[in-house]
């Protein structure tokens, strides 16, 4: 069982034909939502917090809703109810400033996991022997004394 393998396991080979680009992009932006996460949630934008976190809820909500609608079968509106009565419920948290850290860490861990999923898919692309990178950034990172044997 090699390195690959074990990314694989986390991070599996979407099936999907993506050119290097579109996936360079696709990186960009899932970064670009991540950061734009952080640095609103920090309050680092000047942008209220709670105004942030409000935006960004409804961004997820509708996100979740084209997702059911989109669904091949018919629509089930007790789907989209349950959806709403789960963002209804963050938003009063949030309106009540009774969210909790770590529920912003889960926000931007969820984005992190879309960054990485990305990279993962950059990294299928590449005609490169990946084992043997693993193994050589791996022993980068012991020689600067990041990591210990």
């Amino acid at each position: 069982m090699g390195l690959v393998d074990d990314l694989q396991r986390v991070f599996p080979r979407l099936d999907l034909k993506p050119t290097l680009e579109g996936t360079m992009i696709k990186i960009a932006e899932e970064v670009g939502e991540m950061s734009e996460i952080v640095g609103k949630i920090r309050g680092l934008s000047g942008e209220d917090k709670k105004t942030a976190l409000l935006k960004l809820l409804s961004r997820d909500m509708g996100r979740e809703i084209s997702d059911a609608l989109g669904a091949e079968a018919s629509i089930d509106i007790r789907a989209i109810e349950q959806i709403a009565e789960k963002y209804a419920k963050m938003r009063e948290k949030i309106i009540k400033d009774e969210i909790s850290e770590r529920e912003i860490e889960v926000f931007i861990a969820r984005e992190l996991l879309d960054v990485m999923q990305t990279c993962a898919t950059f990294a299928y692309q590449l005609d490169v022997d990946m084992e043997a990178l693993l193994k050589e950034h791996r022993q980068k990172l012991i020689r600067r004394g990041y990591l210990k044997e």
